[in-house]
């Protein structure tokens, strides 16, 4: 999660829940309310397109090789339950939030 703007009064997190579940949040001092605002506006005119492929585990040393060298378009899943195909880059599917 992260925190864009400043919300008034406190934010009470639970440290024992974050340690369990595994939660990150960042906050960041980039940004207003009113970018935030924006950036929703932007994303519901459907001005906003996410890229998401999946591949399988198999492929992730070659993932790493391409997310080191800049070469990854979007976001990659690794699916656990995908097994591997010829066309082992195959998009899954691209999101357009509207």
């Amino acid at each position: 999660m992260v925190l864009n703007g400043l919300p008034p009064g406190d934010f009470p997190v639970s440290i024992f829940d974050m340690v369990l579940n595994g939660t990150t949040i960042r906050g960041s001092i980039v940004g207003t309310r009113l970018d935030l605002k924006e950036s929703l506006e932007f994303a519901g005119a459907g001005k906003v397109k996410a890229i998401v492929k999946a591949e399988p585990l198999e492929n992730i040393n070659d993932i790493f090789d391409r997310m080191r060298t800049g070469k990854i378009e979007g976001r990659i899943v690794v699916d656990y339950h995908m097994q591997q195909s010829p066309a082992a880059h195959e998009e899954v599917h691209s999101l357009v939030l509207a």
